[in-house]
């Protein structure tokens, strides 16, 4: 008899995994459609961070014990044993960084365990980016790069049922329009988090509003389903964590044994899912089950969620029904109920956990690991355009996937915010300096591909890059003789004022084609704020032109200065029409300098007082200075930190009330060099005949008294009579806009708890203010924080260090030793443009695409002459054909395989911008690019993929599935603020 309850069991179990052979959301666990019943989806999780408290591969493998002992490994580990117990059982995994790292550590025998329970539906993939990325600090190409990193992998490892259908972002400070934006462009059906501001929580649990439909894009009219989670965290309900580390007592269900407490536990969750469906309108429940790092021991887990759902449904007296779930089948569910719910149209900054607790001071945490990340991306944009070009014939491995997987990385929510510890962010800065290293060296083979003039072309001297914003370089330290290739992943040519670390007086600088062209030879500004070790004594300026998507070199000899070289360089200046110039005004002591175009006017006091545009001859009062805020300390409860912006006071204190002023002059630019104290000084710089204004700011060490240190937060402030009236905007990740408005809140009554930092935003890249007859714009180069907390000003913060734990979990004070020990010196610009406000929108845009795609310079040793050089080697490679309107930007191209490129296409305006160039457009991809031409296009998901059922590439319909779609036609229509993803199948042309 026994054997054959065995036999009738196995058979059914079979039977099962058969009938469940789908994924996950093809597989839902059956609900009841009685409106009287609760129908609660347990959804079984782990949120594990790449990186915050220790390493990414700490974390994986579980080391450090003393920090955390758990690894992650062992929470992939525990659950496919668990899972395969059961086949009702259910988890959902999100960040696929850790998942490839468990793939690289476990045989085939375990990938197929992993990928039967992905493709049985047991094993849900959420999210699906390589990490859960920071949605302040990341800019939108960055967004871009790791979700796809992420989604492709798991669509090359598992196919459709590794495919996410929804986005996955519980852990983020606040969170983006765009970024929801994004999420419907991958073609998510919903987007859950658990973060919000607390006054915005309380007012949304109140109105039953937790879950709704956030439009996305005024542009796009994208829309996604959105739900905030109804604990102020990630976590079970309290008295049902069941990790090893939790508190909380299993489920004891023997009478006999001492301890039973199942009537206790199930009327203690019944009274929670109860509380919870009094702030929601439907009967299904979404309960977490699961939080950091959990599950390293999945059997705890499920050994007692097995029997809550057994006496739950036993015992709630038929008004509960609890399962195993996944966010995609509760999503089937609630858009099964047909439930009604609100729109919002505005975003979640700035998060804020309490009266007291804005999190508002990370947009600008660790200031030069966030140029970093920002440059990194920018130079692995280069790389893909670069390999397109270089080995679309050949094919190539992929030289630099350290760099892809390192940048992907630090896009991680505690990794570009600044709040990982010390130790952790040097990691992160190792795994991307590897993968400058490799992309480097890749660089060099593309160069040498891109310019050989034949097969036997002597090889391409090694090219390096340089510190240039401490002017220091080893090879023209080296060499007196070196070339420059000047590299543009932008589509539009650019031509740019380049200025070199220099350790001689005088060199000759010859252009792509060997001609002698201007330059200048001025002495650097060497302040005592970075060490002196390395640095050039003098800094070579000229102007490059480079071309789209290409690269030039140049040519640079240097000589010893001598009455010959001075009367040669004398002529060339002459040959020059002097636009720059500057004059002092003896009575009141005002300095004025012009470029041709701008005149800037400084006071007495060495500070910036006005700015003239010469063409409309209109003069506007422009103040620039540095200030800085006291922070809380360890005697408030809420201290400043890497997390938390707290100043003590609305004040800020200026770092000095004047500054000295020296103005260095060429024919090139004219330099603005102040310094206000021993730790901050700046360069203002006009470039000739140009209308933005570069404040290239250098702040540190921040000072540290030796007794009871006070935290200080560095601000840049800039100040007109704009009649702004309390309105600014700040861009979301780089993209749109966003109308913020001082001391207000759209989705809820503001308190004015913290009048400076319940003000201040995230600025990836663009903030104005602006009234009917001008606006003023500030470009970053990196993500900061901002606001506009008087009419006309603008304020940027720049730098921060702080002596005292926030409290949030880091465990450790923001106080960055920097290279010396004594604190971190970091160095960055602003790009100002003051314009009438009908001009702005557009050349804003314009500014922040030029502002990310920056030019970088690398340098070799020339040890032949120039002319025997232009011999072996092209030195102007492009790899556009054709001219591209300024409101498009190739955004990607990317090989993928021999003949396979990716490319996205976007247009940078918004429906406001421009009257005539926000509108959509036509672009042929058809000879738009050299080296090859395009015989088959197939349109994909933002994240690339996934297939979109569309010929018609002018139709801007909801995105629709499939994986049959396939088109010749090269012809598409571009609207305001879209991106469009497309598979090329491409062949040579020589």
């Amino acid at each position: 008899m026994r054997s054959s309850v065995l036999v009738a069991a196995s058979l059914l179990h079979l039977l099962v995994l058969a009938a469940a052979d789908k994924c996950s959301w093809q597989n839902c666990p059956a609900y009841t459609q009685n409106e009287d019943v609760l129908n609660v989806h347990l959804i079984c999780h782990t949120h594990d961070d790449l990186g915050w408290i220790k390493t990414v591969d700490q974390y994986y493998w579980g080391s450090k014990r003393e920090l955390l002992t758990v690894g992650v490994q062992y929470i992939y580990n525990t659950v496919i044993d668990e899972l395969e117990k059961d086949p009702s059982r259910r988890f959902s995994l999100a960040e696929t960084g850790f998942l490839w790292r468990w793939m690289l550590t476990h045989d085939e025998r375990q990938h197929e365990r992993l990928k039967k329970l992905i493709q049985n539906g047991q094993i849900e993939m959420i999210g699906g980016g390589w990490v859960q990325n920071d949605e302040a600090a990341s800019h939108y190409i960055e967004i871009i790069d790791q979700m796809s990193w992420g989604l492709q992998y798991l669509n090359r490892t598992f196919g459709e049922c590794g495919r996410p259908k929804v986005g996955w972002q519980i852990d983020p400070f606040g969170h983006s329009k765009e970024y929801a934006n994004l999420c419907s462009k991958f073609g998510f059906n919903a987007l859950f988090f658990a973060r919000m501001h607390y006054l915005e929580k309380a007012k949304r649990i109140q109105e039953r509003n937790l879950e709704f439909v956030w439009d996305s894009s005024d542009d796009l009219k994208t829309a996604i389903l959105t739900g905030a989670f109804f604990q102020d965290n990630y976590g079970p309900p309290p008295g049902f964590c069941f990790d090893r580390f939790c508190g909380d007592d299993p489920i004891m269900d023997n009478e006999e044994l001492e301890g039973y407490n199942v009537d206790q536990k199930v009327q203690m969750f019944v009274e929670h899912i109860k509380k919870q469906r009094s702030a929601q309108r439907h009967n299904h429940i979404m309960l977490l089950m699961g939080s950091d790092f959990q599950y390293s021991d999945a059997n705890t887990w499920y050994t007692n969620l097995d029997k809550l759902i057994k006496y739950v449904n036993e015992k709630a007296n038929g008004t509960v029904k609890v399962f195993y779930s996944t966010p995609s089948c509760y999503v089937d569910a609630l858009t099964g109920s047909g439930v009604h719910v609100e729109k919002k149209s505005d975003d979640f900054f700035p998060y804020a956990s309490s009266n007291h607790s804005y999190w508002t001071g990370y947009f600008t945490s660790r200031p030069t690991f966030k140029r970093f990340i920002r440059e990194s991306n920018a130079f692995m944009q280069l790389l893909k355009k670069l390999d397109s070009f270089a080995f679309v014939n050949g094919g190539t491995p992929k030289w630099f996937s350290k760099l892809d997987r390192s940048t992907a990385l630090t896009q991680h929510h505690d990794s570009v915010t600044g709040t990982a510890k010390q130790a952790v962010t040097d990691d992160y800065a190792k795994q991307l300096y590897r993968g400058w290293e490799q992309g480097t060296a890749t660089l060099n083979g593309m160069v040498n591909q891109l310019t050989k003039k034949t097969e036997s072309s002597s090889s391409l001297p090694v090219q390096k890059f340089c510190l240039l914003n401490e002017t220091n370089c080893d090879i023209s330290q080296k060499s007196p003789n070196f070339t420059v290739t000047v590299y543009n992943s932008y589509i539009q040519a650019v031509v740019r004022i380049v200025r070199v670390p220099l350790h001689f007086q005088a060199a000759k600088v010859f252009d792509p084609k060997g001609v002698e062209i201007h330059s200048e030879v001025v002495k650097s500004f060497l302040t005592s704020q970075l060490p002196s070790e390395g640095r050039a004594p003098f800094e070579l300026q000229f102007s490059v032109t480079v071309p789209p998507l290409g690269f030039v070199t140049y040519f640079v000899v240097g000589q010893q200065s001598g009455v010959e070289d001075a009367q040669r360089l004398e002529k060339l200046r002459r040959q020059k029409n002097a636009t720059t110039r500057w004059r002092r005004n003896l009575k009141t002591n005002e300095t004025t300098v012009s470029n041709g175009v701008v005149e800037l006017t400084f006071d007495a006091n060495g500070l910036l007082k006005a700015f003239t545009d010469l063409a409309s001859k209109t003069t506007k009062p422009l103040r620039q200075e540095f200030l800085f805020y006291k922070g809380m300390g360890n005697d408030h409860i809420q201290p400043t930190g890497a997390y938390i912006f707290r100043p003590n006071g609305s004040k800020p204190f200026p770092v000095a009330p004047s500054a000295s002023l020296k103005i260095v002059k060429t024919n090139l630019l004219v330099e603005m060099r102040q310094v206000f104290s021993p730790w901050v000084s700046q360069v203002i710089r006009l470039v000739a005949n140009k209308k933005v204004v570069e404040f290239q700011w250098t702040v540190g060490p921040i000072p540290k008294e030796k007794v009871n240190p006070v935290a200080k937060e560095v601000i840049s402030r800039f100040t007109t009579d704009i009649a702004s009236d309390g309105y600014f905007y700040t861009d979301s990740n780089g993209r749109q806009m966003m109308e913020r408005r001082r001391n207000s809140a759209p989705a809820y009554t503001y308190e004015n708890t913290e009048p400076v930092a319940a003000n201040y935003f995230p600025i990836t890249s663009t903030v104005y203010i602006k009234d009917a007859q001008s606006q003023l714009t500030v470009c970053t180069d990196r993500s900061q924080g901002g606001s506009s907390l008087q009419d006309g000003q603008i304020e940027l913060m720049v730098h921060r260090r702080a002596f005292h734990d926030d409290h949030w979990g880091v465990e450790e004070p923001l106080d960055e030793p920097g290279r010396t020990g004594k604190g971190l010196v970091a160095t960055g610009s602003h790009f100002l443009m003051l314009e009438a406000a009908g001009d702005a929108k557009l050349k804003q845009r314009v500014l922040a695409q030029e502002v990310f795609h920056e030019p970088f310079l690398t340098f070799a040793e020339l040890r032949t002459p120039v002319e025997d050089y232009l011999k072996q080697r092209k030195t102007e490679f492009s790899g556009l054909l054709t001219p591209l309107p300024p409101q498009l930007n190739v955004l990607t191209l990317e090989l993928v395989k021999k003949g396979v490129l990716i490319l996205r296409l976007e247009h940078i305006l918004q429906n406001i911008d421009d009257k005539v160039l926000s509108a959509p457009f036509n672009i042929d991809l058809k000879g738009m690019f050299a080296g090859f031409e395009i015989v088959n296009v197939e349109e994909l998901t933002l994240g690339a993929n996934e297939r979109i059922v569309s010929s018609d590439f002018s139709t801007q319909s909801p995105l629709r599935f499939s994986r049959l779609s396939s088109t010749g036609k090269t012809n598409v229509k571009m609207g305001p603020m879209d991106i469009k993803t497309f598979r090329l199948e491409v062949r040579p042309v020589q």
